[in-house]
């Protein structure tokens, strides 16, 4: 006997008759078109003509998981509510779909809070804990894909094992204040500064090409061999450097520099200015594809209004995600909410001392904060400059000194290995209290 049909006893005469069980289904979208799908009214799926057949075969009652893909994550359970019908009126961006399904929204998670697909190592069918390959994207990869009763259950009861912790979307989507920066005043610097030839290059860019936003299979976060994934944005939007930034500031180099590096950098910028709440989702997905355990806030540039309100979003809807923001801007700096998986890292050299004073003075909210020293090109810098100092950092991590003069806890490691790969995921002390408590 079929496993999916159950038997009843049907009333009138008494003889068993089956009936079918709802069946489950896979539904692919991407961040877009499922923010599309629920900017329509969440009622309608869509497919292409050539999936006509497969959606005839889907009935009221019928689950459909909704899985995003590029993150890997799932969002949703919907149901079937009625026959599919061909329809050209357009909804999406990408697409016509003309085979539409009327759909109910069941279980509904927002996009910060989608479950990983790999937390379901074990769980399904098909994604054992011991699975090492990507066997197992065949079942993702087509839609309406049907998926076995035990498989579906799993992904509806991961889902609804985070309602409780989405009951505070909705308010603190509510209390973001999403208001657009003004257009700064880009820095003039002189063209034999490192920065201002950067800064210069992105005016060139600026005035040629609108930056436009990140798409759907758009990568928000950038890799780094030191300091692992993190969010860049531009050096000309953003910064306020100082005199040794201007001369030494690594991120206006090399491949941070280079066109496609920059035009990247724009685009997480403009999108994180029209909607911090949508780019806090995008972050949290990747971050959880990814299987990160931290990510660094400004790789290359600083803070701004939106990306502020980006990172308290994300702090309160996920306090397991860890957050490592550096900065050298003490107005956007103070406005970091305390939360425990949130760390201030003010950077400050031999120009900018008193930066810390003006953080200070501004009356930061967090008590999660710490401040680093960047030595200038040959520099040895005097203990005086380094009271309050958590982390040390020697330009291009050479030491011009014995570091025996400094607190052991103190030199960054990058200073004292001759491979700098993946340091700060092993040291871990800008981002996990060591260096907020020293």
């Amino acid at each position: 006997m079929n496993p999916r049909v159950a038997i009843t006893v049907a009333a009138t005469d008494g003889r068993p008759k089956p009936v079918r069980k709802p069946l489950f289904f896979l539904g692919l979208f991407t961040v877009e078109s499922w923010r599309e799908f629920k900017r329509h009214g969440g009622q309608v799926m869509g497919f292409n003509e050539k999936k006509s057949k497969t959606v005839a075969r889907l009935q009221p009652g019928d689950r459909i998981l909704c899985y995003l893909s590029k993150v890997s994550a799932f969002v949703g359970v919907m149901e079937v509510a009625g026959p599919s019908y061909l329809d050209h009126t357009p909804i999406w961006s990408d697409g016509v779909f003309p085979v539409r399904l009327p759909v109910r929204i069941v279980t509904e998670l927002p996009l910060v809070l989608a479950v990983p697909i790999h937390s379901l190592k074990g769980q399904l069918s098909f994604l054992p804990l011991t699975m090492t390959t990507t066997g197992w994207t065949i079942y993702v990869r087509s839609s309406p894909r049907p998926w076995t009763a035990p498989d579906g259950e799993a992904v509806a009861k991961a889902l609804a094992a985070r309602l409780p912790l989405a009951q505070d979307s909705a308010s603190e989507i509510n209390r973001v204040e999403a208001t657009q920066s003004k257009p700064r005043k880009r820095i003039k610097l002189p063209l034999t500064a490192r920065v201002g030839r950067l800064i210069q290059r992105t005016e060139l860019m600026v005035s040629a090409e609108p930056a436009g936003s990140l798409g759907s299979y758009d990568n928000v976060l950038s890799g780094n061999k030191v300091t692992g994934y993190s969010v860049n944005v531009p050096i000309a939007e953003t910064c306020l450097p100082t005199a040794m930034c201007m001369k030494t500031c690594y991120f206006a180099v090399g491949a941070p520099s280079w066109s496609n590096s920059l035009r990247h950098q724009r685009k997480v910028h403009a999108s994180m200015q029209s909607d911090p709440v949508a780019f806090a989702e995008r972050v949290a997905m990747e971050y959880d594809s990814l299987g990160l355990t931290f990510i660094r806030w400004n790789g290359g540039g600083d803070l701004f209004e939106e990306s502020v309100t980006t990172v308290n979003y994300l702090a309160k809807m996920r306090p397991d995600l860890v957050i490592w923001v550096v900065t050298r801007i003490p107005k956007w700096a103070a406005l970091i909410e305390q939360a425990p998986n949130v760390f201030v890292h003010f950077s400050l050299d031999k120009h900018s001392l008193s930066r810390r004073e003006s953080f200070l003075e501004h009356k930061p909210r967090t008590a999660n904060y710490f401040f680093s020293y960047q030595c200038d090109a040959g520099e040895v810098p005097p203990l005086e400059n380094l009271k309050n100092v958590a982390v040390l950092f020697f330009d291009n991590y050479r030491p011009t000194t014995d570091l025996a003069q400094y607190p052991a806890d103190v030199v960054c490691p990058l200073n004292t290995v001759s491979d700098i790969t993946g340091v700060c995921e092993r040291c871990r002390r800008c981002f996990n209290g060591a260096a907020v408590d020293s």
